[in-house]
């Protein structure tokens, strides 16, 4: 009688966290009562078309699901007038909606992150909408340039209920296990000599070999019966986020200059990036004041020195200066 009463003023006093709690609990239900490959398959779509500032036709679908017995809000962005349009990955987290809204107890914001396929982030944008009772419409929203800061408000959105055409597959973020179920292994070729001339490096996800696995011709022979003195594969946190990334030892260059192979972990995409700038930076000095990654490359009579900056998910060169020797 008690409980009973209590949950009657707790109800009253914030219906809104009550759906919230009684709309997850529906949903965790479902998916506990399913079987494995139809708990995966269970996720509640979201859609909404419109344009940016009245001029950018957009469109943007996202799921909403349980992974890892965590809530995950994914799917993609598209804009249908660009010079190649594709979708474009989007992953959100819910975020605290206008208090002073109307009807705000029903009102609902998210705020999502834009991926390119490299990891690049392209845009941000929160996006807030009404649903009562499994029905929603677009309250507000806007978009904002992660380069130049620059907002754009979204225009004349409405919501969409049937799932796009060019909306192929689910994200893989809805069911892509996290960083502790990856495996990495490696191997080598021999030359005639018997000496290491090419690694292998193997990526393994839940036991199933992922694309990201390369084979290597290293810089420099190695001695066989000496490979264990080298660190080939080493976590490091290479874009100072706290959560450690994988660095593949390849190799030196002919003035003795390490070099490597990277990959970076996103926690909100679950998926390793190959990070291509990499490939131009040896002897690696990370700065966790800074933030940055300092290079000294060596030539026949000139020092280069380069740094080296995480922008939105990007590893872009801030400096570069040179000095002869003597």
């Amino acid at each position: 009688m008690y409980f009973i009463l209590f949950f009657r003023t707790f109800a009253a006093v914030n219906r809104k966290l009550v759906t919230v709690m009684m709309k997850k609990l529906l949903t965790f239900l479902l998916l506990m009562c399913a079987t494995g490959a139809a708990a995966q398959a269970y996720n509640e779509k979201y859609g909404f078309k419109g344009k940016l500032n009245n001029k950018i036709p957009i469109e943007i679908v996202w799921y909403t699901g349980l992974n890892d017995g965590e809530w995950v809000n994914a799917g993609y962005i598209y804009y249908p007038n660009a010079k190649n349009p594709a979708p474009i990955l989007i992953v959100g987290e819910e975020t605290k909606a206008d208090p002073k809204a109307p009807n705000s107890d029903n009102l609902y914001a998210i705020k999502f992150t834009e991926y390119q396929p490299d990891g690049a982030i392209t845009g941000r944008f929160t996006l807030m909408y009404y649903e009562v009772e499994g029905d929603y419409h677009f309250y507000k929203g806007s978009w904002t340039n992660p380069a130049t800061g620059k907002s754009l408000p979204m225009t004349q959105m409405e919501a969409v209920f049937d799932k796009p055409s060019w909306v192929k597959e689910l994200p893989s973020v809805l069911h892509a296990p996290k960083r502790e179920a990856w495996r990495i292994e490696k191997r080598f070729d021999k030359d005639e000599n018997g000496w290491l001339s090419d690694i292998h490096v193997d990526f393994f996800v839940n036991g199933q070999k992922s694309p990201l696995s390369f084979e290597e011709p290293l810089c420099i022979a190695y001695e066989a019966d000496r490979a264990d003195e080298l660190q080939w594969i080493r976590e490091e946190d290479v874009n100072f986020d706290g959560i450690p990334d994988i660095m593949v030892f390849i190799g030196m260059t002919v003035r003795t200059q390490d070099m490597y192979k990277v990959f970076v972990w996103n926690p909100a995409t679950r998926q390793y990036y190959y990070v291509e700038a990499f490939e131009s930076i040896t002897d690696p000095n990370f700065d966790e004041q800074k933030k940055t990654i300092d290079c000294v490359i060596r030539d026949v009579n000139t020092l280069y020195f380069e740094t080296y900056k995480w922008k939105n998910g990007k590893l872009t060169q801030i400096s570069s200066k040179k000095e002869k020797l003597e």
